[in-house]
């Protein structure tokens, strides 16, 4: 792997601070009393963090992932779409239907830049991308967030158990959707990888770019930890096939499996929250008086409420369908409209259950499952 320039890390933060003058900047922050780690606005960091005091609440972590995945930068949790009034009519004060106003929320910020993320996560916004941004109704709120959004990211040195990203297509180090690429190393990050917008980025920030490299010996060093971290993260996980594990979940619609599987299973979406690539929402309007707003949220195929109709019925009430359809919309489903596996291996699912479900070993029940029922 090339490298094409070292930023010190002495050079980080007044990087940043060029970078955050023109774009809204974003990366990963660990709250040291909770431990919780984050994407927080970097402008916020600055003001809480007093970073040159060492006892300051917060800190940059950049080797570990986030609790929540950096989807919510550019699909927040609760999105505002527009507010709206009832007007009444003044020559027939009882009629509040005559006239709507609308009023748009406009996406006035700067454009933004995410630093910091692994390649898990920008593989599960590419995925996004595709979802709100293909077909003839494509999300506007969505798009214009993602529009001339810059991502930093820096590879995974140290894997954790939870991670299985060479099993659903990625890579520690796959830096192709990336606009700069980033591997870590004791002098600093090695650039490794820019994209044309990234380059005149770069052209700006020559005084923070460091030449302190060994061309040869850096390079050599960093295939070493590209190829352990690969290494240790297939030990936690085989890789699957795409094309075959379509047709294994289409013949286990009906097993019983799926029971077995959510006997334990208390339907708390957390799973869905911190997923990268779950992209469910409800729309709903709050009122007060004539005026009100509408506005969009998370929502969760795991919620009991998500498939009942007006008239009662709910094809999905019982928490095995639920589950089912959960894991087929990430490997079945999706890999028919996309070719892509619409899980990319971050673990966090995995770290969050309350009751230890693995989605992994969901995948391998499923499959040996499978065996099971070609051989009666």
């Amino acid at each position: 792997m090339k490298i094409l320039g070292l930023i010190d890390k002495k050079n980080l933060i007044p990087w940043l601070d060029t970078l955050s003058k023109e774009y809204k900047t974003f990366l990963p922050v660990q709250d040291i009393e909770e431990a919780r780690i984050d994407f927080m606005d970097y402008g916020y960091f600055v003001e809480k963090s007093a970073i040159k005091d060492s006892k300051g609440k917060y800190r940059l972590n950049f080797s570990e992932k986030t609790k929540l995945s950096p989807k919510m930068v550019f699909f927040p949790g609760t999105e505002k779409f527009f507010d709206f009034e009832y007007v009444k009519d003044t020559k027939d004060p009882e009629n509040i239907d005559t006239k709507i106003i609308i009023s748009e929320t406009e996406e006035t910020e700067m454009p933004k830049l995410l630093f910091g993320l692994k390649p898990c996560d920008i593989a599960g916004l590419k995925r996004l991308d595709v979802f709100y941004g293909e077909g003839q109704n494509k999300d506007k709120y969505y798009l214009d967030k993602r529009k001339n959004s810059i991502i930093i990211s820096i590879g995974c040195n140290n894997p954790f158990p939870d991670c299985f990203c060479t099993s659903v297509g990625g890579n520690p180090f796959d830096f192709k959707d990336a606009d700069i690429g980033l591997v870590e190393m004791d002098k600093g990050y090695a650039i490794v990888k820019t994209s044309e917008e990234a380059k005149k980025i770069l052209a700006g920030s020559k005084k923070f770019i460091s030449d302190r490299f060994k061309a040869e010996d850096d390079a050599i060093a960093i295939t070493g930890i590209i190829k352990n971290s690969e290494e240790k993260i297939k030990e936690y996980w085989k890789e699957i096939g795409k094309d075959e594990l379509t047709k294994i979940m289409d013949r286990s619609m009906d097993s019983d499996v799926w029971k077995e599987i959510t006997a334990k299973c208390i339907s708390c979406a957390a799973c869905t929250y911190v997923c990268p690539t779950c992209f469910c929402f409800n729309i709903r309007d709050e009122q007060k008086g004539l005026k009100g707003e509408r506005y969009r949220c998370w929502d969760y195929c795991m919620n009991s409420y998500y498939t009942l109709e007006a008239s009662g019925h709910n094809p999905r009430a019982d928490k095995n369908k639920r589950y089912r359809n959960k894991v087929n919309c990430k490997y079945n489903y999706n890999i028919k409209r996309s070719n892509n596996i619409f899980c990319v291996g971050c673990g966090r699912c995995i770290e969050v259950c309350p009751v230890s479900v693995d989605i992994r070993e969901v995948v391998d029940t499923v499959i040996e499952n499978n065996k099971n029922l070609q051989d009666t």
